[in-house]
């Protein structure tokens, strides 16, 4: 199962870490996998190239993703993005309640 975890606190989101594997399919052909990562990689570009110091990515193994959000740069449009990213995980998780989990 993937697992979304995100920290938020009253100065807006602090981190979300991205971890395991839906096992929809074998790797490779998973199709909730691919979406996550689409949905990651997009808003992770985005928010880059809205503001080059908003987020510091760490992939710590092939499995886990880590986003540390930089709260110098924090503002509307970031939390906009990250929530329109969310909005998207869970309505992912909506339709795979089984391969994929978001806690906040």
């Amino acid at each position: 199962m993937i697992q979304v975890n995100v920290k938020k606190d009253q100065n807006g989101y602090q981190e979300i870490k991205i971890s395991g594997h839906s096992e929809y399919e074998v790797r490779g052909k998973d199709i909730v996998c691919a979406s996550v990562s689409s949905i990651f990689i997009t808003t992770a570009n985005a928010l880059i190239r809205y503001q080059n110091n908003a987020i510091e990515v760490k992939q710590e193994d092939t499995d886990t993703i880590h986003v540390q959000m930089n709260l110098l740069k924090h503002d509307q449009v970031i939390d906009l993005l990250v929530e329109n990213m969310l909005a998207l995980l869970e309505e992912l998780a909506s339709q795979y309640p089984k391969n994929i989990k978001i806690r906040k």
